[in-house]
């Protein structure tokens, strides 16, 4: 005899990046298990398979890599309030030197932003000529495929941006990034100025982010204000 299957919420959620409405339901324990075990070995690699896998399942998206990343963040966390519970349980380290105390802060899914939403992707590099570049934010196919090791080096930060390049422009013409080759891409950026390269930098440093500012007094006495940005500070 087939056993009775339990009914499912659905929800619509809007997709930050292009408002999108996007139909979701809450994740199942088969889901939640998963999520679990990837918790439990601390390897971002796996958390990050994890988070895609579960989105996939959940949500009715036909194409997961092209998201931006703050759109996997928001989605998730969104995903997380309907299936789990609004309230997020997390441990945050005391940032005085003398101290280091592991304090448990609640945070309402609900009082988590996106910041920097608005950001301007247009970039002009030169008045003169009227070079500059368009860029495209970081997807969630772009990050995974990145050796996260060599972010660190102005190699991994070189890669990263051609990558996010999403067109050149002039006074007179527009180049599209995809019509040209890596090296060709890699030539330009390579040609910038200092100044310039640090404008593309910051553009990346900049890029937007799930955020939320945790004030809360620790047990040594000391009031602490931390700011928590990107989806892995919530994984603390």
């Amino acid at each position: 005899m087939a056993l009775p299957k339990m009914s499912v919420p659905q929800y619509m959620v809007t997709l930050p990046s292009t408002q999108e409405q996007i139909n979701m339901r809450p994740f199942l324990v088969k889901e939640e298990k998963v999520l679990m075990i990837a918790l439990e070995s601390n390897d971002a690699a796996q958390i990050s398979r994890a988070v895609k896998e579960i989105i996939v399942s959940c949500y009715d998206l036909k194409d997961l890599d092209t998201l931006t990343v703050f759109d996997i963040e928001f989605l998730f966390l969104q995903l997380r309030a309907k299936s789990v519970g609004e309230n997020m349980n997390i441990q945050i380290k005391c940032q005085e030197e003398d101290c280091k105390e592991l304090t448990p802060v609640s945070i309402n899914v609900d009082d988590i932003v996106i910041i920097n939403q608005e950001q301007e992707r247009t970039i002009l590099l030169d008045k003169d000529t009227g070079v500059g570049v368009e860029m495209r934010y970081p997807s969630l196919e772009l990050v995974s495929s990145l050796d996260m090791e060599k972010l660190d080096s102005i190699e991994g930060v070189m890669d990263l941006i051609v990558k996010c390049i999403d067109s050149i422009f002039d006074n007179d013409n527009v180049y599209n990034a995809d019509d040209e080759t890596p090296e060709e891409l890699s030539s330009f950026v390579e040609s910038l100025s200092s100044e310039q390269f640090k404008k593309i930098q910051l553009f990346l440093q900049e890029v937007p982010a799930v955020y939320y500012k945790a004030d809360y007094d620790c047990k040594c006495g000391k009031k602490q204000e931390v700011e928590l940005r990107g989806l892995n500070s919530f994984f603390t």
